[in-house]
């Protein structure tokens, strides 16, 4: 009840199929046409393969996003969006590095659950430092703009949901 009441869910299901929709979008437009592929096709292509690896990576920044604006306590777009390229940013580096420095000390030849588990953090940020790493913070900027309008929805200030019911309701 909780996740629907406060829009917990709608937030990080915005944030899962919006997020790696953006960075999707954004790798399919720099991305070398040399494919086989049509345009389209491309495109459906990265975007599950964005939904896929990217998961753990949007609820993570998309946790830390609502976390920031909850204790600013805003919901003024340009912020969020400012917020959101600086931590898609800062991000993937953390990812990029961190998993640069795992994989130096730990053999992902194996199929032990480390390998499973570092493979689902890592691949999207590797895939973007591929493709580009400038996307990040494009792609965090225009992910925050929706969560900002999400969260917005479902968390009102006190004085709107606290009226008093107009007289043809009641």
């Amino acid at each position: 009840r909780r996740m629907t009441k406060r829009g917990t869910l709608a937030y990080y299901l915005a944030a899962w199929v919006i997020g790696c929709f953006v960075i999707s979008v954004l790798a399919w437009i720099w991305a070398p046409q040399d494919s086989p592929l049509p345009g389209p096709a491309r495109l459906l292509i990265l975007y599950f393969l964005s939904l896929a690896y990217g998961a753990m990576d949007i609820l993570i920044f998309a946790f830390l996003l609502r976390r920031v604006m909850r204790l600013w306590g805003t919901h003024n777009i340009a912020l969020w969006m400012l917020a959101g390229a600086i931590l898609g940013a800062a991000l993937v580096r953390l990812l990029l590095w961190s998993g640069d420095a795992l994989t130096g000390m730990t053999p992902l030849s194996g199929r032990g659950a480390l390998s499973y588990l570092l493979l689902a953090f890592w691949t999207a940020p590797n895939a973007l430092r591929l493709a580009g790493i400038w996307q990040a913070p494009i792609g965090g900027a225009l992910a925050a703009a929706v969560l900002c309008l999400v969260d917005r929805a479902f968390n009102r200030p006190e004085e709107e949901t606290g009226a008093k019911p107009s007289p043809a309701n009641t």
